[in-house]
């Protein structure tokens, strides 16, 4: 089960927050708005990306992989691909859905690596 761990108000008037999310072995910090939930609460899913790209498939070896690119909302993921119709990639207890198709040499099952420039709630 993916939670809210943490949340950092940008603005709380316009309810927009960065979120901490965490299940048993990974943890991310998304964007949202509006944001009306609180620490501790279930998220939904998926989360969603913004300029998904370098999407690359992996040999069945890779580990799986979260990366957050410095202090920004942007992230280097690696996961399995759990929906190829949806795009969907699944890392831990975390589904993410990509804002761009997968390659057409990728299918559900297997493990892909890429980045984006930020993960929405």
């Amino acid at each position: 089960m993916v939670q809210v761990s943490n949340v950092k108000w940008l603005s709380k008037e316009a309810k927009e927050a960065e979120v901490y999310l965490s299940d048993v072995n990974f943890s991310l910090i998304v964007f949202s708005h509006p944001f009306n939930q609180n620490v501790g609460d279930s998220v939904k899913l998926p989360l969603y990306t913004l300029n998904a790209k370098g999407i690359y498939k992996l040999n069945n070896t890779e580990n799986l992989l979260v990366n957050r690119k410095g202090k920004t909302f942007g992230y280097e993921i690696s996961g399995t691909v759990l929906n190829k119709e949806l795009n969907q990639i699944q890392i831990g207890e975390f589904v993410i859905q990509l804002d761009v198709s997968l390659p057409n040499d990728i299918t559900s099952g297997d493990y892909v690596s890429f980045v984006c420039d930020r993960i929405d709630l």
